[in-house]
């Protein structure tokens, strides 16, 4: 169980699209920073749809104007975030 942890515009690097490629069904997905940007984009929300466990960092997409409108989408704190980094046994930054 590993949890991907992105931080980089999709706009502008290819993490999110690199990460979606080789992420399994058991791992999970945490949009920090600029990666929070994903959910704005319908093909990219579209793909984030098809996992089990997406997450954005509340504070990321409240300082960018984001706002989540997908129920399978969740939105967490920092201390959720340090809780989550817990839960898996790796954490991969991309």
């Amino acid at each position: 169980m590993i949890l991907h942890k992105i931080s980089t515009s999709p706009f502008t690097h290819l993490a999110l699209q690199h990460c979606l490629q080789r992420i399994d069904e058991i791992d999970a997905l945490l949009l920090t920073q600029d990666a929070v940007y994903a959910v704005m984009h319908q093909t990219l929300n579209s793909k984030l749809a098809e996992l089990d466990s997406v997450f954005v960092l509340k504070e990321d997409a409240e300082a960018r104007g984001v706002h989540v409108k997908s129920n399978h989408i969740q939105l967490i704190s920092y201390a959720e975030f340090v809780d989550l980094s817990l839960e898996y046994e790796k954490v991969m930054s991309w």
